[in-house]
């Protein structure tokens, strides 16, 4: 019966502590914040993005909406011309919005 109660305890703990971890990840990211309830959310975060010249927030474009793949894609496009940076193409998703960068910016 203890290891019963021992066992649900940690399950309970970890349940909270993996709850808070999810909101508090969530609140350190400001673009989202401000972007979340436009119309244009996606397009918003991707400018953002784009003028804070940090390619690794493309990835969240995803995580916040899951079917804006041509936004993730373009984010990535748009910091691989202006950095120049091949490698960014390999990271887009959308196959038209990969060739595109992939013959602008590796030539």
């Amino acid at each position: 019966m203890n290891k019963r109660v021992f066992v649900s305890g940690m399950l309970f703990f970890w349940l909270v502590m993996t709850g808070a971890a999810a909101i508090a990840q969530d609140d350190q990211d400001e673009i989202f914040k401000a972007c979340k309830d436009l119309p244009r959310g996606p397009w918003c975060y991707q400018e953002a993005v784009e003028q804070l010249n940090q390619p690794e927030l493309c990835e969240n474009i995803l995580k916040y909406w899951p079917k804006a793949d041509g936004v993730h894609g373009w984010c990535y496009y748009q910091l691989a011309m202006k950095n120049r940076d091949c490698k960014l193409c390999e990271r887009i998703h959308k196959g038209d919005i990969k060739k595109m960068c992939r013959l602008d910016v590796c030539k």
